[in-house]
């Protein structure tokens, strides 16, 4: 006998309750362009500022093509007008920057030719064609440092009269911005998020230790989204270049779409599925769709963007950096290290100095005094190559939780447990 359960409020389907985990189809990116709510995250439009002209315009465009569709929840503006000022100096002291820095390292390499040619007695003739032709060099690429970034921010300007990206923006975004809270609403949403920070409620407890605002700046945006989902009824595609995992489901490293809580609640609160896109994911998705014909080399732009906030995420590193750490060790001999490390992140960062000797296959009289060593060497190493942020953290660190005397452990940075868990071009085999 068939049992009828079409009227059952108690039978589920698979992702009745997981929606989040439902991956999407090039249909449901359709949908939501066309018949959905779109929102840019701050750092969406704060971006426009760092990419090239031609992906600049490109993205501009996709906004601008979606109508109605668009809309961009009030806190988004605050964050946008806060920061937009740093961000454009920032981005014209990039090619000035760099070209310095050219520059040292011409007087730094005509230096450490000279010391050469002194201790081999090299003759002046041979001392100064080398050194003319090492210089030529370091010049011409100084000069093409330097007329790029003339070229990409000839128009870009702090007023915002004479800004075209503000042009731009302006127009796409007439009575598609939403309301501000009012003063009572703002203390009662500044108190939630708090809370919402203090619980690890997601969005926004990655940024815990923002000053102001900050800590509750995300749960703002979430909570407009929210609201206006909730008035239309609607889908819901939230663009961001945040990678943090109070926004996205990681699976080892990777994002796998949004966090099914956050699926969940706009769900309760009368919305419809959710959707994140990174900018790059975005203009690929939208380009067909809403038929746009993007310039070479836009989507390509976009990416190096994300590669280099994705560094500035994970502690200064990227997954190029990583990769060439592990190949440094193991051609240096020290292949007990990489697996100690992704053991370490396997294991949500730390390690046992006791399985380290099995990891290892050491003696129990051996000591693990300077197990960290090769590592640190080999890092600096990448930070003088320009491969890792000055800044950047250290990977395996020494712990001593018993007091003075062996370690006890080695902990991963948690900012890199996600990258090193992603895998890789070194990944084991």
């Amino acid at each position: 006998m068939t049992i009828d359960t079409s009227t059952d409020a108690n039978v589920r389907g698979l992702f009745d309750d997981f929606g989040a985990f439902s991956t999407p189809t090039p249909a449901d990116f359709s949908s939501v362009l066309t018949h959905g709510l779109v929102s840019p995250d701050a750092n969406v439009l704060l971006n426009l500022y760092r990419y090239t002209e031609q992906a600049r315009a490109d993205l501009l465009s996709a906004l601008g093509a979606l109508g109605d569709r668009l809309w961009v929840p009030h806190q988004v503006l605050v964050e946008f007008w806060r920061n937009r000022e740093t961000t454009i100096s920032d981005a014209r002291s990039t090619s000035a920057k760099a070209a310095e820095e050219i520059s040292d390292h011409s007087t730094q390499a005509v230096q450490t030719l000279r010391t050469w040619a002194n201790r081999v007695a090299l003759s002046d003739d041979d001392f100064n064609d080398l050194r003319d032709r090492l210089t030529e060099i370091f010049e011409e690429v100084r000069k093409k440092i330097k007329e790029v970034g003339e070229g990409e921010w000839q128009h870009i300007r702090h007023d915002t009269s004479t800004d075209p990206v503000i042009a731009k923006l302006e127009s796409a975004l007439v009575g598609r911005v939403g309301s501000p809270f009012s003063p009572e609403d703002r203390t009662t949403m500044t108190a939630l998020g708090n809370k919402r920070v203090a619980d690890r409620v997601p969005p926004g407890y990655m940024d815990a230790k923002k000053d102001g605002d900050g800590a509750v700046g995300d749960f703002f945006v979430w909570e407009q989204l929210l609201r206006e989902a909730s008035r239309r009824q609607c889908d819901v595609l939230f663009v961001t270049a945040d990678a943090k995992e109070d926004w996205w489901r990681k699976e080892r490293g990777h994002n796998r779409g949004p966090r099914p809580e956050l699926t969940a609640e706009l769900r309760a609160r009368g919305g419809g599925r959710l959707f994140l896109l990174s900018p790059k994911q975005f203009l690929e998705v939208a380009a067909p769709v809403l038929r746009l014909s993007l310039q070479a080399g836009s989507v390509e732009d976009i990416e190096r963007v994300e590669r280099i906030e994705a560094r500035d995420t994970c502690g200064g590193w990227t997954r190029e950096a990583l990769d060439a750490l592990f190949h440094g060790l193991k051609y240096e001999g020290y292949t007990n290290r990489v697996d100690v490390i992704r053991y370490a992140a396997d294991a949500g960062g730390e390690v046992e100095a006791e399985l380290v000797y099995d990891l290892c296959d050491y003696d129990d009289d051996r000591t693990l005094r300077g197990f960290t060593k090769p590592i640190g060497r080999i890092s600096r190493k990448l930070q003088g190559q320009g491969l890792i942020a000055d800044s950047a953290v250290q990977v395996l660190k020494a712990e001593y939780r018993n007091g003075p005397g062996p370690a006890s452990g080695f902990t991963v940075h948690p900012l890199l447990v996600p990258l090193i868990n992603s895998g890789g071009d070194e990944e084991e085999s």
